[in-house]
């Protein structure tokens, strides 16, 4: 049979999903402009009243989160392949685990890790009862980043990506965020799969246009450190600007070329000045601290997790450090999920989540405790700089490269960490770019790419960049946080619904795979595949 000709005009777009998040950030936009103190406010109020009724929620659904993954790591069903027995990886381990690493932790890796161990010790939640930069605080200021950075923030990921992986490859349904809904719901689902998909659309772009914030006042600060740029709105938009056109054109380059390319050089790149860190750093300070704050982690693990600092008079730590990072978690979760599970065919269920989940931990560990052990040894042991100081004249932005100063060869290595953090933002760009595109589009039989169209990506990618911008511009950072909490429960709800029924149905034997008396898994072909059906008629 003659191989079918693609037709790149054989989509059509999902007038609702990109309809949603234009309409919606429009009107904040023009709410923000007339009035941005009331806008601030009310919005503040609804989210300090959903964080008092809610917070412990969030902290729940971490721990579900996380308990998925290790259940069917350690499960049988882990040796269920992705696609089936005849499905073939298209990637390498390292390169997957490369991609998997640098969209997952992102800038943030580059940027927080030793801001947090500063920022935790010195101002540590009131109801910890610690003295601001004792051991004690410093200990735990090094616990708790270090969860951020390790199993809490992959536990969401991975566990959305499994779901979204086994759906798309084992149940042949279609490649988007409603889907995951299937195995609780059933076909019913996809009568709400614009909407459902709009509103994450929604919330990723407002997530990402907080974390590309971030990312371009690190990349300012960068300049201004190695090369005296004044920082400020010109510098925000020119490097806005630049950076988008890089990691619009990868994600149009698609994901076996751009993306691809990037992740592999970020990963090495990140290795690489790991390694330097540790020939040159205070290693031997670092390794007796991190293995310290390691043992109290897990020690201390479930308190800390599910620290909520209830009692009247409270300093809200919760609600500004762990609630936010893990709403932030499950905004990104759904894309990140679906770009995960993009990676996975031909690989089983168990290497999965050691690959996105296990190996990245790894990782982030050892990062935290170099990195986090600098920061400690320089603030505390040699006082050779006051980096909560600097915190509070320049902002946690600056605290990375301001340690490199403390080691050898800064003039390379400052560089070389501005050029990561590029890599990272560009990533995390390319990584939401491709994915929300995808999903915001519907493909006809003739229509045989792997990506969106090249225009629906530029949209979508000058859209981003384009709201990081003007939050910057209106003093939006704190705006991008309001958006975050405000959108990121529903989320929250969204993705414990998702684990629960995907839970149940291999609890409840409903899936087409069945493991053996003899431990193997027999696969049926009888798989449903209404799904896509229903989502193309929903969209005409």
């Amino acid at each position: 049979m003659e191989n079918m000709k693609h037709d790149k005009r054989d989509y059509k777009l999902r007038g609702v999903v990109v309809g949603i998040s234009a309409v919606i950030f429009s009107i904040i936009f023009v709410m923000g402009i007339v009035n941005p103190e009331l806008f601030t406010g009310v919005l503040w109020g609804i989210v300090n009243k959903m964080c008092d009724s809610l917070g412990w929620l969030v902290n729940l659904g971490v721990l579900f989160s996380i308990f998925l993954c290790l259940f069917f790591l350690c499960h049988p069903f882990g040796k269920i392949k992705l696609g089936g027995p005849d499905a073939k990886p298209e990637f390498s381990r390292f390169t997957w685990w490369a991609i998997s690493l640098c969209a997952g932790m992102g800038m943030g890796i580059v940027m927080f890790p030793p801001a947090e161990v500063i920022e935790y010790a010195m101002r540590p939640a009131s109801g910890m009862f610690l003295e601001a930069g004792s051991p004690q605080a410093i200990q735990w200021g090094f616990e708790m980043g270090m969860m951020h950075w390790t199993i809490t923030l992959y536990g969401v990921y991975v566990a959305a990506g499994l779901v979204c992986a086994y759906v798309y490859y084992n149940l042949k349904q279609p490649y988007s965020t409603t889907s995951t809904l299937y195995p609780l719901l059933g076909n019913k689902v996809y009568k709400y799969s614009s909407i459902i998909d709009g509103l994450i659309v929604f919330a990723i772009v407002g997530g990402v246009a907080g974390s590309l914030g971030y990312g371009l006042l690190q990349v300012s600060d960068g300049l201004r450190q190695i090369f005296g740029v004044v920082t400020g709105a010109k510098t925000w938009i020119i490097t806005a600007i630049v950076v988008t056109i890089i990691y619009t054109i990868s994600s149009v380059t698609g994901l076996k070329n751009g993306i691809q390319w990037l992740g592999n050089k970020n990963a090495l790149l990140f290795i690489s000045l790991l390694g330097f860190v540790i020939i040159v750093g205070p290693t031997v300070f670092s390794l007796n601290l991190g293995t310290q704050a390691t043992g109290g982690m897990i020690e201390h693990f479930f308190t800390n997790m599910t620290f909520a600092d209830p009692y009247p008079g409270s300093d809200k730590w919760s609600q500004w450090w762990n609630w936010l990072w893990y709403i932030d978690f499950f905004i990104f979760a759904p894309t990140t999920g679906l770009f995960l599970a993009r990676l996975s065919k031909g690989r089983s269920i168990r290497e999965f989540i050691t690959v996105n989940m296990v190996a990245p931990c790894i990782f982030g560990w050892v990062w935290f405790m170099i990195f986090g052990g600098l920061a400690a040894h320089t603030q505390w042991v040699t006082k050779s700089v006051d980096l909560f100081q600097v915190i509070l004249d320049k902002g946690h932005e600056s605290i990375m490269l301001a340690l490199f100063d403390q080691l050898p060869l800064a003039v390379i290595t400052k560089p070389l960490m501005l050029i990561i953090v590029l890599i990272s933002f560009i990533t995390l760009a390319n990584a939401v770019t491709s994915t929300v595109s995808k999903m915001s589009i519907t493909t006809g039989k003739n229509y045989t790419e792997d990506d969106a169209p090249a225009g629906v990506q530029i949209f979508w990618g000058i859209f981003m960049g384009a709201i990081a911008v003007i939050f910057l511009l209106n003093g939006g950072l704190d705006g991008a946080k309001v958006v975050k909490l405000l959108v990121g429960f529903p989320i929250l709800i969204l993705q414990i619904a998702v684990g629960i029924g995907f839970l149940k149905m291999f609890i409840k034997k409903e899936t087409p795979e069945k493991i053996g008396s003899d431990g193997h898994v027999i696969y049926d072909d009888k798989i449903p595949t209404q799904g896509k059906k229903l989502v193309e008629n929903a969209a005409k």
